[in-house]
């Protein structure tokens, strides 16, 4: 379904902003965009940076994926901030030391809403962005069909904690196991997304993910420190001054979303994920539409103690 062209770059319908507890996910898939002219509205909400690096990729499917991330993070951003007025083509970005993007909220000091966060990660058929407020997220999409071209322990062993070798250790069936390789990788990249350093300063196998006992799609992170992939020594302590989520997004991708605990008090964690199938616009296409909603609910323990996209 695609909707009428005639609509303006800045007819955005605004939304509600995420609460504290709350992540927005969006999502959109590439092969569903094939209108030429609707690409040619994208383009236009480029900055001159971000079109020359568009124009930069090799062959034309790189690039239409290149323009549909940059045009996702823009007019979702700005959907959030209608009411203050800002145009998706006005957004100004920044990188932290460590190269992560974030709006340049400096520029914009009529702005009354609270700055939003906002991630994204991509495939070649998929790609999402990740926001919230007040709070840092990393998301990771994976396609769950995803070859692993080496053995899965001999390439956990490389990158994984020792615990989450010994566990993908005790999966027989090789299918299984290569589909939980997989959902790691998505939540350990979310993680060090969300810390905003990349894989060369948060290593993978310097933390442990463990699924929560008793719960689907929840995870805890198991900080490993001083252990190295060889060590035998056993991870003792859990933090949940992070929130993880583990979900399928169109059939065909893992996302995981990470994001960090400000709650204070105490009390279990209890997630909603909710599938939204309702088409919304954003500059006049059906395509850039909210796929997930990741919210918590209830109370919160206080004062807890690779780079590929």
């Amino acid at each position: 379904m695609q909707r009428s062209l005639s609509m303006g770059l800045t007819s955005l319908l605004p939304l509600k902003l995420p609460s504290r507890m709350e992540t927005h996910l969006w999502y959109i898939r590439p092969d569903e965009v094939k209108c030429a002219s609707l690409l040619k509205h994208y383009s236009q909400l480029l900055s001159p940076t971000e079109k020359d690096r568009v124009l930069q990729m090799r062959g034309d499917e790189l690039k239409k994926n290149a323009l549909l991330a940059r045009t996702l993070v823009r007019t979702t951003i700005a959907r959030y901030q209608t009411n203050s007025e800002v145009d998706p083509r006005s957004l100004m970005f920044k990188k932290n030391k460590y190269g992560k993007p974030e709006v340049d909220w400096q520029n914009y000091n009529n702005c009354n809403n609270p700055p939003l966060h906002f991630n994204i990660s991509h495939t070649d058929s998929l790609i999402a962005c990740g926001v919230t407020v007040h709070v840092p997220v990393g998301i990771d999409v994976e396609n769950k069909e995803r070859k692993i071209k080496h053995d899965v322990l001999a390439f956990a062993e490389r990158f994984y904690s020792a615990d989450e070798v010994k566990f993908l250790s005790t999966i027989l069936d090789p299918e299984v196991q290569r589909k939980e390789f997989i959902k790691l990788w998505t939540l350990k990249e979310a993680y060090v997304k969300a810390l905003g350093k990349g894989f060369s300063a948060a290593p993978f196998n310097t933390f442990t993910i463990q699924s929560k006992v008793g719960t689907e799609g929840c995870y805890n992170l198991c900080k490993t420190s001083e252990m190295t992939i060889s060590s035998l020594e056993k991870t003792e302590k859990c933090y949940e001054e992070w929130r993880f989520a583990l979900l399928e997004l169109a059939d065909s991708h893992y996302g995981a979303i990470c994001t960090e605990d400000d709650q204070a008090g105490g009390g279990a964690i209890s997630i909603d994920i909710d599938t939204e199938e309702s088409i919304y616009s954003v500059i006049s296409s059906s395509h850039l539409s909210p796929s997930c909603r990741w919210s918590y609910e209830g109370d919160y323990p206080k004062n807890h103690p690779f780079r590929r996209r």
